[in-house]
């Protein structure tokens, strides 16, 4: 492996062991703020989101951060501070304060993942792929370890579980702290041509990240209710189902990275977002049809699936403005997710016929997903025509 390969998987690992913390605290909602502070579910849904609300706001932050502190400062600094915030979630504090330090550990998630996700933009841009399938991956793999590490915890330690968050948030300040030359901006760059700059499309990009992630979120919490309550099945069906779901969108992220560097991130995007929100969209008949059909769709998904982060992130990273442009895009994200969650609440709570409400649900979000990403889709591509056009001569 040369010594860009052992940059990437490096800023790889480190970038899953950012997703870690605060992927430990959804699982453990019930033991963990529910009964601790003897609060609704509703509020646990609110102090969830609320990180993502923090997130949002910390957009402002980066540039100031990128100009006073180097990448691996920015990146201990950051997060210490969601080490000191998660430990105070355990102190005996007010719901009201504990709100606020939710806010702030959502802010400093986004800081940390920002500045390890520009950094991958050095290098050849033609191999960004390269760089980006291992991120998403590692992305994805963070996530899931944080919710089974979450999982299996927070029935024996309850709240003692945001002092775990604090631990691997310690051990990545300690790690950003000791990685000497590997966290900087400066690492074999190629330079984009100045012409070719002011053309790149980049809010495609946040529609792009919005609108998965808004889809992931009804997939994650609204599909598997309804496949419990409508479809019948059971835990032992849906539990694997989901399961092998996200294992396909991990661990297909890297090869589809080497694929979108050989035939193009956007037609690979294309392709995947077809059939994301086609398979998505079926679960509508999940009542109707046979079991097997239902986790068919969810292997789909988890194919197609594998298919949005990398190609979001090689797209965002062109216009090569390092921390601002995965800042932006986790911004975008966080605020998707967030709608996600509140739309689908918010159908639920109609109070019309349950079977209706989910068909409704599956079939309008698999459409608005598919309008949010065709005008997106159409201007990223007018662009990449134009940077053809530019570079011929014509």
């Amino acid at each position: 492996m040369n010594a860009t390969g052992r940059r990437t998987l490096a800023l790889s690992l480190l970038v899953g062991l950012a997703t870690m913390p605060d992927a430990l605290v959804p699982i453990a909602l019930k033991s963990a703020v529910v009964d601790r502070w003897d609060v609704s579910l509703a509020d646990a849904h609110w102090f969830a989101a609320i990180g993502m609300v923090g997130a949002v706001l910390a957009i402002a932050l980066l540039k100031p951060m990128e100009r006073r502190w180097s990448p691996g400062l920015t990146i201990a600094i950051a997060s210490l501070v969601n080490a000191v915030a998660l430990a105070l979630l355990w102190a005996p504090v007010t719901f009201g304060v504990a709100m606020g330090l939710r806010l702030v550990t959502g802010a400093a998630d986004m800081v940390t993942l920002a500045v390890l996700l520009g950094l991958l933009q050095a290098g050849d841009p033609n191999r960004a792929g390269h760089r980006y399938g291992p991120a998403a991956m590692a992305i994805m793999i963070g996530l899931s370890m944080g919710f089974i590490l979450g999982g299996i915890l927070a029935g024996y330690i309850g709240s003692d579980i945001f002092l775990v968050g604090a631990a691997f948030s310690v051990l990545l300040a300690v790690a950003a702290g000791g990685s000497g030359g590997l966290l900087r901006h400066a690492f074999t760059v190629t330079v984009k041509p100045k012409s070719l700059a002011p053309s790149i499309r980049y809010w495609p990009t946040l529609v792009f990240n919005f609108s998965d992630r808004a889809l992931s979120a009804v997939i994650s919490v609204t599909a598997s209710l309804s496949l419990l309550v409508e479809a019948g099945m059971s835990e032992a069906q849906v539990g694997p189902g989901l399961g092998v779901m996200l294992l396909l969108v991990a661990f297909g992220a890297w090869p589809v990275g080497v694929l979108a560097d050989r035939f193009g991130a956007l037609p690979i995007r294309v392709i995947a977002v077809v059939g994301y929100g086609a398979s998505f969209a079926a679960l509508a008949w999940s009542p109707w049809v046979p079991s097997w059909i239902v986790l068919l769709s969810l292997v789909v998904i988890g194919i197609s699936g594998a298919g949005l982060a990398p190609t979001t992130l090689i797209l965002a990273s062109r216009k090569g403005r390092g921390v601002v442009d995965m800042g932006g895009l986790h911004a975008a994200g966080s605020a998707g997710y967030l709608c996600g969650m509140l739309g689908a609440g918010g159908l639920l709570e109609l109070g019309a016929s349950i079977t209706d409400v989910f068909q409704f649900l599956f079939l309008g979000f698999a459409t608005l997903y598919l309008l949010l990403n065709l005008p997106a889709i159409a201007a990223m591509a007018g662009w990449r025509m134009r940077g053809v056009t530019r570079l011929s001569g014509i």
